[in-house]
């Protein structure tokens, strides 16, 4: 795995488990993060500047309002040069105070620093869908996530993996084109 998909891994582990500390492994001091969503079932500040901030919104404020959550970049669809890495995103989590299952998905576009040690110096995040499925479906969506391998998926290995729940594939159907 190159450098730029480890920090990604280390990005998703501090984010997804609420490490905040791991944060400073991942993102410059001056970063810039910019968000684009495009849904109304989340929100976020359009930008954030320096990792102190970026880390607040990404791990500590994010971990306040969801658990159980699950990020998967995929594999087959990651575009990079040396500096540059763009890749679709899935997730699911759920909601502390209701318990509603969410599942979402986007774009990453990660810029790198050039110097050793290379970090990341900006992201954008899109969430292009962001759907609250019915609390029914928990133990099945939390339990095929839980079986993907992770942080890193293949298309390949969502489709063929998916519950058979009309609405899930419903939800997904933009994910793949």
């Amino acid at each position: 795995m190159n450098n730029n998909k480890i920090l990604i891994s280390q990005y998703i582990k501090a984010k997804d488990n609420n490490k905040p500390h791991l944060m400073k492994r991942v993102f410059s001091q001056h970063a810039t993060l910019e968000m684009s969503v495009q849904t109304d079932n989340i929100s976020f500040p359009a930008k954030v500047t320096g990792l102190d901030n970026i880390t607040q919104t990404l791990v500590c404020e994010f971990n306040t309002t969801y658990e159980n959550i699950y990020t998967l970049c995929l594999t087959d669809t990651v575009q990079q040069n040396q500096n540059q890495l763009n890749c679709r995103w899935i997730v699911c989590m759920t909601e502390k105070t209701s318990g509603s299952l969410r599942l979402g998905y986007g774009d990453y576009q990660w810029g790198f620093e050039k110097n050793v040690p290379c970090l990341a110096n900006h992201l954008v995040i899109t969430i292009e869908h962001m759907v609250i499925l019915p609390q029914a479906l928990q133990p099945d969506v939390l339990s095929w996530f839980d079986k993907l391998p992770y942080p890193w998926a293949l298309s390949s290995e969502l489709q063929a993996t998916m519950p058979d729940v009309k609405l899930l594939s419903d939800s997904l159907v933009a994910l793949y084109q």
